[in-house]
């Protein structure tokens, strides 16, 4: 007979062999629950092969029984899982290693991992430090350093895409070497490759240094378009005032899309009298109407004392559209100057970019006495039929639609709600917009139906109107949103703007909605624009799912919200391997004034890109304990 004990082990011998023969079930949790089942006995070879089990389970749980198993060879197996593709199993690796202690040899490890894993990874290797009592600052340092010499080596290389990238890198770190590498790199004679000149020119952005602006304006002059763009982007980011006379000179004179460029960097620079000036003075050459609107724009908002003669002497002259469109930016003409532009609705008199031009100014200046004259306008256009209409037509009738109903014309009503069902797309919309903007009872009602208009434009001016209507227009855009009934990235944009813009209360379950789509960007900043109390829940939601891809965006509308029950969850994102992540959960931290985060803030000082490292400065700066002291 056998006894107690002899039946014991042979209990233990079985469940011992039948946990050995799971390890090569097909089934994935058999493996990882027989791996569990070795403990802290383990055979290494057994969890060597556990280690590179293709089931992430299989993985975890090898990670698991290394770290109780412990010992040398436990410590090796760990460190190499940091790097696992699986956040899970890396996680589970960093936290074995902190159970082998400081001098179970973890630490090195740890610090060299930390800038290879993702996001997830990334959190845990800085809990396993804090554990071990290792400042993060290491870790920081080190992906510094290995993103610096892998950027550098890439930029050595003779030839390859990976040049353009490097060049990118280098500038973003914003060092002191960075500028002198880059410069070579944006002169023609020196390198002949436009796409790692406009890669070069990207980065010299980034690096922030100005002595880099007149080697950016010297590309300006190139023949390559996408170079041009990147230049002027660059000097627009750059921000030196004194870059304005260069950016000027192209905006007004230059090839289209490059002219575009130049005035869109010229009006984002910082307000200087030289940049008043030279945005007077596009508005004043150019013949495109657009630029000349963005300019005059532009130098009305820094107060530039634009003078109103030359764009009046161009009244019935070429690039009459573009004076037009300058003045209606500028407002406040005078009677004489808005009687010539009320002669340019004639068609005897001006061609259909300007009289079209000429409806856009009577209806953004008020110019409530052209009502009639545009109401006659409007008849003669909508006499003929649409197969009969000249180039430029459509267009032109649906700007004096527009401009009627914002003037509430004598007449406009019947006429707005009848081409609200035009055939032609420009002329719907010209009526939907003036319906907006009449007031007239039902004509509301008539603008929310147009959200479900065959043509995106149509859509989007009806969702751009209910916008300002405020909470009367909420309700009808959260209904269009909620029903999806349009899959276009632009509409679902549209449609978040003008949520934000209708701020109120009952936007937000839309808007939270849409941060599960394409729009997810601009649906961050519209709750924020909201203001509602319920606001940063979705938005604290959003931030803490791992696929989160306008993290940055979530981060920011939080600190606009001032939502302090967020830092936590903000606070989380500073080990974010995006850098443009951490940048926005260290200004949100510092807007907050979340001291907890200083730890990791001041980790955050030895960053490999400038951009951290500034907000991480600055956030330091705001918070309770004060600026951070210099380094040793």
């Amino acid at each position: 007979m056998l006894t107690r004990r002899a039946l014991v082990l042979a209990a233990a011998l079985g469940a011992l062999a039948c946990t050995r023969g799971d390890l090569d079930a097909s089934d994935p949790e058999r493996r990882a629950a027989a791996v569990r089942a070795l403990g802290r006995g383990g055979d290494l070879p057994v969890l060597l092969v556990a280690q590179r089990d293709p089931s992430a389970l299989v993985r975890r749980a090898a990670a698991e029984a290394f770290a109780a198993r412990g010992g040398p060879g436990a410590a090796e197996a760990l460190g190499a899982l940091l790097l696992d593709p699986a956040p899970d199993v890396s996680a589970a690796a960093a936290r074995g290693l902190v159970g082998l202690g400081a001098e179970g040899g973890g630490r090195e490890d740890l610090v060299r991992a930390y800038g290879t894993t993702g996001p997830a990874a990334r959190t845990a290797i800085a809990e396993a430090l804090d554990a071990l009592g290792v400042s993060l600052r290491e870790a920081v340092e080190a992906e510094a350093r290995a993103l610096w010499e892998r950027n550098v080596a890439a930029l050595a290389a003779n030839a390859g895409p990976a040049r353009a990238g490097a060049a990118e890198e280098i500038g973003a770190s914003a060092r002191a070497d960075a500028v002198k590498r880059l410069l070579p790199l944006v002169d023609p004679n020196r390198n002949p490759d436009p796409p790692l000149a406009a890669a070069a020119a990207r980065g010299l952005a980034e690096a922030g240094d100005w002595s880099a602006r007149p080697f950016l304006e010297a590309l300006l002059a190139e023949g390559d378009v996408a170079t041009a763009e990147a230049a002027a982007a660059a000097l627009a980011r750059l921000g030196d005032p004194a870059a304005a006379p260069a950016l000027a000179l192209v905006a007004a004179d230059g090839p289209a899309r490059i002219a575009a460029a130049a005035a869109d960097a010229l009006a984002v620079l910082p307000a200087a009298p030289e940049v008043g000036v030279a945005l007077c003075g596009v508005a004043q050459r150019t013949r495109d109407p657009v630029i000349a609107e963005r300019a005059a724009e532009a130098a009305a908002a820094r107060e530039a004392e634009c003078q109103v003669r030359p764009f009046v002497a161009r009244l019935g002259r070429p690039g009459a559209a573009a004076a037009i469109a300058a003045l209606a930016a500028l407002g406040a003409p005078t009677a004489e100057t808005a009687a010539r532009i009320v002669a340019s609705l004639d068609p005897g008199r001006a061609d259909v970019a300007t009289r079209t031009a000429a409806a856009r100014f009577l209806g953004r200046t008020s110019q409530t006495s052209a009502g009639p004259a545009l109401m006659r306008r409007a008849a003669a256009i909508a006499a003929r039929a649409p197969g009969t209409l000249a180039a430029g037509e459509p267009e032109e009738l649906g700007a004096v639609l527009a401009a009627a109903g914002k003037l509430r014309a004598d007449g406009a009503d019947g006429l707005l709600r009848e081409r609200a069902s035009d055939p032609l797309p420009p002329v719907r919309a010209g009526a939907v917009e003036g319906l907006a903007q009449l007031g007239s009872p039902g004509a509301i009602e008539r603008v929310i139906a147009a959200l479900e208009d065959p043509d995106p434009r149509v859509r989007l001016v009806a969702a751009d109107a209910l916008g300002r209507q405020g909470t009367r227009g909420a309700g009808a855009l959260a209904k269009a949103a909620a029903a999806g009934k349009f899959d276009e990235p632009e509409w679902s944009d549209a449609l978040a703007r003008a949520l934000g813009e209708a701020g109120s209360a009952e936007a937000v379950p839309a808007l939270a909605g849409l941060l599960d789509g394409p729009a997810a960007a601009t649906a961050a900043a519209a709750l924020a624009r909201t203001g509602a109390p319920g606001a940063a829940a979705p938005l604290a939601a959003y931030l803490a799912r791992p696929d989160a891809p306008a993290r940055a965006q979530a981060i920011d509308a939080l600190a606009a919200l001032g939502a302090s029950e967020a830092a936590p969850v903000i606070a989380a994102q500073l080990t974010n391997d995006r850098p443009e992540v951490r940048a926005a959960a260290a200004r949100a931290l510092g807007k907050l004034r979340y001291e907890p985060a200083s730890g990791r803030l001041e980790a955050l000082r030895s960053d490999y890109y400038g951009r951290v490292r500034r907000a991480a400065v600055e956030a330091l700066a705001k918070l309770p304990s004060g600026a951070p002291r210099p380094r040793p």
